[in-house]
Formats: C-alpha cells, sequence, structure tokens
C-alpha cells in the first residue's frame, strides 16, 4: 500500500486537505500449485456430460482467482471551515472519497476445496443409520471412490455411473466475470455549533454507494424451479440446460450494489468540574442486494446472503440485515456535588469523590424475510441450495412488527397468523401461500376446494428484509466512591456497584420467519446487549461490585 496526504490552510478558518491511497491485493497462491478451477466460469464452461471430468476441472493451478485488479486507487478529498472566522465557535466539514475492502480469504482459496482435492456429495434417499444394510453414508464413501478413481482415468459421467449406477455428482465452485475488490464511494457533511464553552451541537449527514459486493450464488446449476433451466443436459446440450455432472456449484462474482443515508444529531455537555454528558441519534436507512459482505450470517434466524432467484440479483434489493432506522446511544458521568448539596456539612472523606455513569442504547428492531424452509429443502435435489422467498397470498399492508406477545413460551399473538389451523387445514387468514403450492419465485397458488393448492393463482412479491423485530432498549448503570489512600500521594482506592440492564429490560429477538415450521411467527430468543459482566450475550440484569486501586 502507499498512502499520500496534503493539509492547506488555505485561510485562517479554512483547511482542506487531499489524500491518496494506493493499494495491490496478491491473487491467492499456491508455490505448490495446490488450486483446482473449473476450466472457465461455469456459466461458459461445456455441459455436455460426455466431456470427462478432468477437461471440466484444471488441476495444479498456481492461482486461486481467475484475475485480480493489480492496484485499486482512493483519492479523497476533505474541508473544515469555519464561516463566522476563526474565533467564533461553528464548523462547517465535510468529504468525499472512495475506499475499497479486500476480497477476503473464503472466496480466494475456495479453488483449494474443488474436486478432486475435496469432494462434497450431497447425498439423499437412503437410510442415515450406519448399522442398516445401506445407507447415505456408505453411498457418499462409494461416490467419492467411483470420482476419485474416474477422474484420474479420463472418464465420463456415464462411465463412472456405469460402476456405480447410485453414483451422487459432487459439489464445485468457481467465478463468474472477474473479481472485483468492493468498492464504496462515500460523503459527509456536518455542521458542529458551539453553544457556550460547555455545551456543543453537530448535526451531520453521510451516505455512501458500494459497488462490486460480493455475490455468492449456490444456484448456479439449479434447474426445474421458476426461471432456472427446465432439466439436465443432455449431449450434445441443448442450452438453457444444467450440468448434470455436478450436483450444487456455487458461483462467486462482484456484482451486487449497495446504498446508506444517515443524518446523526449529537449533543455533547460538560458540567462545571463534575463530568459530561453525550447523546447521539441516529435516522438511517440502509439498501442492499446482499448483506455483509455476502458470505457471513448476521442475524440468528435465516440470512438472505444469497438472491433467491440467480437471474435476478435486482430483484434482492431491499433493506440490509442490519437496517436500523433509528437509533439513540447515550452515557454520562457525573461528579456528584455532595458537599455543596449538604453546605459543607460531614468530613471530606465521606462527601468527596462520588460518582455515577451510565449508558443509554435505544433503536429500532432490525429487519428480516419470510422463507419457505421446506420447500427450499424439497429443490435441493434439483441442486437449489438457496432460500425461497414465501409467497405472499395477498398484501399484508403495513410491514409486521413483531410485539412481546409473540415470545415462547406463552405466544398468544404470533407476528403472522398461522399457516395452518389446529385442524390441519390452511388458515383463511395465512399471509403466504401454502408450503408446496409455490410455482416459481414470488408465484404460487392459493388453497381450494381440491387442496392447498387448488385455488387461483397469485403472482406477488415479498421485498426482502420487509419485516421487522421488536425494538431494543437497555441502559446500564454504575455507582463508585473514590477514597485517597492516606499517605499515598497518587494513590485512590475505589469501590462501586456496576449494573448492566439496570431495568431488568427483556429484549425479544426476531420471529421464527420459516413458515414451515409449527412456531412461525413466534419469538423464541432474547437480543444480546452489548455489554454484560460476562461480556455480550446475557440479557438478564447482573450487579458486579468492582474495587480498583489507581497510583
Amino acid at each position: 500500500g502507499f498512502y499520500a496526504q496534503d493539509e492547506w490552510h488555505a485561510r485562517p478558518n479554512l483547511t482542506l486537505s487531499l489524500s491518496f491511497r494506493a493499494e495491490h491485493q496478491s491473487n491467492p497462491v499456491c508455490k505448490q500449485r495446490c488450486f483446482a478451477t473449473l476450466a472457465g466460469p461455469f456459466q461458459s464452461i461445456s455441459h455436455d456430460p460426455a466431456q470427462p471430468y478432468n477437461q471440466a476441472i484444471l488441476l495444479n493451478q498456481k492461482e486461486g482467482l481467475p484475475s485480480l485488479d493489480p492496484v485499486v486507487w482512493s483519492p479523497r478529498f476533505s474541508f473544515a471551515w469555519q464561516p463566522f472566522g476563526a474565533k467564533h465557535s461553528s464548523v462547517l466539514r465535510g468529504g468525499i472519497g472512495v475506499f475499497y475492502d479486500p476480497i477476503h480469504g473464503y472466496p480466494g482459496t475456495n479453488a483449494g476445496g474443488n474436486p478432486p482435492l475435496n469432494n462434497v456429495f450431497t447425498v439423499s434417499g437412503d437410510n442415515l443409520a450406519l448399522g442398516e444394510t445401506t445407507n447415505l453414508f456408505q453411498d457418499a464413501a462409494a461416490s467419492n471412490t467411483g470420482f476419485v478413481d474416474g477422474f484420474k482415468a479420463g472418464q465420463t459421467l456415464a462411465q463412472i455411473q456405469a460402476v456405480d449406477s447410485n453414483f451422487f455428482p459432487p459439489s464445485a465452485t468457481g467465478w463468474t466475470g472477474k473479481p472485483h475488490p468492493p468498492q464504496y464511494q462515500r460523503w459527509n457533511l456536518e455542521w458542529e455549533q458551539g453553544v457556550g464553552v460547555l455545551t456543543s451541537l453537530s448535526v451531520g449527514y453521510d451516505g455512501y454507494h458500494g459497488i462490486h459486493t460480493l455475490v455468492s450464488d449456490p444456484d448456479a446449476n439449479a434447474f426445474g424451479f421458476g426461471s432456472l433451466p427446465k432439466g439436465l443436459c443432455s449431449s450434445p446440450p441443448v442450452p438453457p440446460c444444467a450440468d448434470p455432472r455436478f450436483s450444487g456449484v456455487t458461483a462467486f462474482y462482484s456484482g451486487a450494489v449497495s446504498n446508506y443515508n444517515g443524518m446523526v444529531v449529537s449533543l455533547k455537555h460538560r458540567f462545571k468540574n463534575h463530568g459530561q454528558l453525550q447523546a447521539n441519534y441516529t435516522l438511517s436507512h440502509a439498501l442492499d442486494e446482499v448483506s455483509n459482505g455476502g458470505d457471513y450470517s448476521y442475524n440468528l434466524g435465516g440470512d438472505s446472503l444469497n438472491p433467491q432467484d440467480p437471474n435476478n440479483l435486482r430483484g434482492a434489493y431491499g433493506p440490509a440485515e442490519y437496517d436500523v432506522r433509528h437509533s439513540l446511544n447515550g452515557n454520562y458521568v457525573w461528579d456528584l456535588p455532595l458537599k455543596a448539596a449538604l453546605r459543607g456539612h460531614g468530613p471530606d472523606s465521606w462527601t468527596d469523590g462520588w460518582q455515577i455513569s451510565g449508558t443509554i442504547i435505544a433503536r429500532s428492531g432490525e429487519p428480516n424475510t419470510t422463507f419457505d424452509f421446506a420447500q427450499s429443502l424439497a429443490l435441493q435435489p434439483n441442486n437449489y441450495f438457496g432460500l425461497l422467498y414465501a409467497v405472499p397470498a395477498h398484501d399484508p399492508g403495513r410491514p409486521a412488527f413483531c410485539g412481546e406477545g409473540a415470545a415462547l413460551p406463552f405466544a398468544p399473538h404470533p407476528c403472522f397468523p398461522p399457516q395452518v389451523l389446529s385442524n390441519g387445514q390452511p388458515s383463511p387468514d395465512a399471509l403466504f401461500v401454502q408450503t408446496g403450492c409455490e410455482t416459481g419465485f414470488n408465484a404460487g397458488t392459493l388453497p381450494g376446494p381440491s387442496g392447498p393448492c387448488g385455488g387461483p393463482a397469485v403472482s406477488m412479491v415479498q421485498r426482502r428484509n420487509s419485516f421487522r423485530a421488536p425494538k431494543y432498549v437497555n441502559t446500564d448503570f454504575a455507582i463508585r466512591k473514590n477514597t485517597k489512600i492516606p499517605g499515598w500521594e497518587k494513590g485512590t482506592l475505589g469501590i462501586g456497584f456496576q449494573f448492566f440492564n439496570l431495568l431488568n429490560h427483556t429484549n425479544f429477538g426476531g420471529s421464527d420467519n420459516f413458515m414451515s415450521n409449527s412456531t412461525f411467527g413466534q419469538i423464541f430468543y432474547l437480543d444480546q446487549p452489548p455489554t454484560g459482566v460476562l461480556g455480550p450475550g446475557v440479557p438478564q440484569r447482573m450487579i458486579q461490585l468492582k474495587a480498583e486501586i489507581r497510583f
């Protein structure tokens, strides 16, 4: 990396900053040539089942990625201006620049996990127990042996199947297009105003537009549903069709976009010799097509890390997994003026050194998407390994917000009406079509006289992350007494109590967002606080006695 910066004090009340960063990220390299890659982007290689496996997969590759930008350039500009002069406490700041994230390690080195170096088989249709005559573990072992021997011998799919009629094809990974580091074009503008000598108020706007975000598409070889190819390829192949030599194929590409706009209001106040108070309020909206770099889960429930329709990435554009519209954060420290309050009565050792402090956190709920998990599993034999959005049966109106009444074990008021009534019949109030009634992405059929799928067809889009979990509120509090240690010039003993989740307030997480579950719409976990005696994750109130010696 290379970095340069220059600051120019154009006027006593105006400072301009120009910086420039250039970075080089190496393509993952294996000197022993230990990578195995597909012969090209999966969409462009031959899907002819008569082509031998060792022509579709290249061994002894030195680099993990097809290519990588040799250098990324990041120019940045900012300014600080006191419009009423350097002696006034009004400041206008702003800036604009280009920033990059590196392509993280997993997609960069996943080529090392391709067959035949690392073989993954999705097996089904047999016994699970090891003691049975035939079982899934034996099927996977037999498929692995057949594939490894067949790859060395340059065999085709048909030749391997002639030896093992129950052969399950392996999974594979690859890249589509040229990899790019995610780029973020960011800008901001802030006004800070001093109010007297003890208080300042600032109002700022931040925004960015992201491009080249990593997309992980686990359905590159899926077929038989919606916009996917109708079936497997024959020889010679007639596209579009799925490659029968592989099961699930994960294709990475740098193609998603994101946007963020946020306003932050900050207040800082210092009490005369007694402490300080700071509070920040953020109003923001984050939108993207994939969240968290496209590869890491964020919520405990199902994440929409991958587009449900591999042919329609734009259809996944919606609120980000961590789109918090309203957020309030505050902290305070106050040295209690007990001596003044008692008008000098009482010894100094009793009235001096008392201090209270605490934090306040409040935010709106995080978003989530409703999935049909059972239908997603049913499509795995068709090489579909993503999560299928539930198809709305009708327009739900306002997006649903979960309340504490949806929490288990009582849950008298789940977030959504049940899909199925207690008698097993489809609920007439269900917001989504029944499991198995989806006819495509964002399409399905309603219940009718002939069964759960015997009614009229519907085509309605459930916007990604259109539902919300409950809001979060928490406050911590501490009180302590600092006493000077006699005979020790700088020695101070501090003893006090820390209260984590002072009000013992229960914060609920998101509801079960798999509509095929019996607990659909119910909340079965608590949101995790960021602080605690044992670190983050303990939602109950905890009290800690703390002693501290400073010297």
